[in-house]
């Protein structure tokens, strides 16, 4: 079965300087395998912004004891 890992990361992008960051940010993340399931705005003038991230985790551990039929 596949396994997940989780993160929750915030931003207030409220001007350029900041939405150039959580794009950065945003991409670091990418990189290392990350991926956007959802972006919720939390505020009411639309600048900040929950995001959820998951990455797979390779678990061999778990898998040796299977066999392929």
């Amino acid at each position: 079965m596949k396994k997940f890992e989780h993160e929750v990361l915030s931003f207030d992008a409220n001007g350029k300087k900041e939405y150039a960051a959580m794009q950065a940010t945003l991409r670091e993340w990418g990189e290392s395998g990350f991926e956007i399931v959802s972006v919720v705005g939390t505020s009411m003038n639309g600048s900040d912004f929950t995001v959820f991230l998951k990455r797979e985790v390779n678990n061999n551990a778990d898998n040796e004891g299977e066999q392929n039929v």
